[in-house]
């Protein structure tokens, strides 16, 4: 026993803890309550309280230079405590807790035997970690974490690329496909998962791969020039004029076409300042090394995805170049949503497919979030078995309905106020009791919460290694032909 309840409401209690245990309570441990039922609570805050009259602290400071123990001088005015958020009642699993235990229950620290119902067997659950201080393996159920979308968060250096590799590597065992836009190359050959059995690595200039990638030109729509840059009114108009009579030769249209007789075929409704400016941008798409008119590497990830495999993009050169990483995310995401909502239209069978998407401040903050694919899948793509999983360290960029559909969250160490406060409002799940938890979290610690888990979970994830195997020969490669 390390203390008693003094006092409960209906989602939490009190906790009188005893002197000799104070330091063994850590913020996020998992108590056991013995009363009538068997509660399981969550430890949320620690602090001291005293029952003497109101100056006693400040006669306490006073006398800090003589005395090292207040309980010979003030006797028993002093006690610690701890308030705990009720998780539910034990009973072959968990389930919701309708009533409060009694005044005076017994509290001891949960053991893995109070939670031997999370050790869930079969194919519908990956491993990610163990229970922080218990030797009890946290599984997640797949179905859940894909297609009812999910996030990572923490601050850089708190362990969520680690999160991340060890999540598609349990993917891979269960030949789960996935695409990951790898913006850093933190997933790739350099310190990831480009090697192993079942992933291609298919890359930009600078990033080791096993594959080049080509964005065709004729792909490139006129939301992706919207997402990478901010259009005026008279821009809009232009590009909807061009677009609806040139169609897939739009881009290739502006690029080409001498600037006076864009205005002339177009009788005066386009002003020449108008397609000056749209050149300029226009042309830093059509001048990248990737984009290219003949070649398409996007059959060939739709093709590998429907064998199974993780297609990591690696970003290479360009990890730093925004409008490269709007552009090749949207045009990528769209072609799959596309091929998904068909197949599915032709009741052709899918897999879960899960998107991982890297920096993703960058495509779903506030002024973007609407205009993307993204928000297409994080809406509608549970229906095709396409999820989305975003991983960030500045979740508070991130537009809140976004955050609002992430059906399982990742919370790893966040130190910044406006994080922490961000995913406490925004999100679907209630993390009100984790906002002082968040900021004290150690490296490869976690708080996971949602729908995958059975209740908000302290966890210790895994450390991912690396175990390599012979893979396909990528030296012969044809490009098939344009399949829009």
């Amino acid at each position: 026993m390390i203390g008693k309840v003094i006092s409960a409401e209906s989602d939490r209690i009190t906790a009188r803890i005893l002197l000799d245990d104070i330091e063994n309570i850590n913020m996020g441990d998992l108590l056991i309550i013995e009363s009538r039922f068997k509660y399981l609570a969550r430890v949320s805050s620690i602090f001291s309280k005293n029952i003497g009259e109101p100056n006693l602290p400040d006669k306490i400071a006073v006398l800090t230079d003589r005395i090292d123990d207040m309980e010979s001088l003030f006797g028993t005015q002093f006690y610690y405590a701890a308030e705990c958020g009720i998780l539910g009642v034990l009973d072959s699993g968990i389930k919701p807790a309708k009533t409060i235990p009694k005044f005076l229950s017994k509290i001891r620290k949960a053991e893995s035997k109070d939670l031997e119902f999370l050790l869930k067997e079969g194919k519908n659950y990956i491993k990610i970690g163990r229970l922080r201080n218990m030797d009890l393996p946290i599984k997640i159920d797949i179905e859940s974490f894909i297609t009812k979308h999910a996030g990572v968060f923490g601050k850089t250096g708190s362990g969520k690329s680690n999160t991340v590799k060890v999540i598609i590597k349990e993917m891979i065992k269960h030949n789960i496909p996935c695409l990951v836009f790898d913006i850093h190359g933190e997933y790739g050959y350099k310190r990831g998962l480009g090697g192993m059995e079942n992933v291609i690595v298919v890359g930009l200039p600078g990033g080791e791969c096993d594959v080049s990638l080509t964005v065709p030109l004729q792909m490139i729509k006129p939301g992706d020039l919207r997402v990478m840059t901010t259009l005026t009114e008279a821009q809009e108009d232009a590009v909807a004029l061009i677009h609806k009579r040139y169609g897939g030769k739009w881009l290739e249209y502006i690029s080409q076409a001498d600037t006076e007789n864009i205005v002339s075929e177009f009788e005066n409704k386009i002003q020449m300042t108008t397609v000056l400016a749209l050149q300029r941008k226009i042309g830093r798409i059509v001048d990248y090394n990737f984009v290219g008119r003949d070649f398409n590497s996007l059959n060939y990830i739709r093709d590998k995805i429907r064998q199974d495999k993780v297609i990591i993009i690696d970003f290479g050169d360009y990890e730093h170049d925004d409008w490269a990483i709007k552009l090749i995310t949207s045009v990528i995401s769209r072609f799959l949503l596309n091929k998904y909502k068909k197949y599915k239209k032709e009741e052709h069978k899918t897999k879960e497919t899960l998107l991982v998407l890297e920096e993703a401040h960058k495509l779903l903050n506030v002024d973007t979030a609407k205009k993307t694919v993204f928000s297409d899948i994080v809406r509608e793509g549970r229906k095709f078995n396409l999820g989305l999983c975003i991983v960030d360290q500045m979740p508070h960029k991130i537009f809140e309905e976004v955050l609002a559909q992430l059906n399982t969250v990742i919370i790893m160490l966040l130190t910044n106020i406006k994080d922490r406060e961000h995913l406490v409002l925004s999100s679907e799940n209630d993390l009100s009791d984790f906002k002082k938890e968040m900021k004290r979290l150690d490296i490869g610690e976690a708080i996971i919460t949602g729908i995958s888990v059975p209740f908000p979970i302290p966890a210790k994830i895994d450390l991912f290694s690396l175990s390599r195997s012979k893979k396909e020969n990528f030296d012969q490669f044809e490009f098939n032909e344009l399949d829009i």
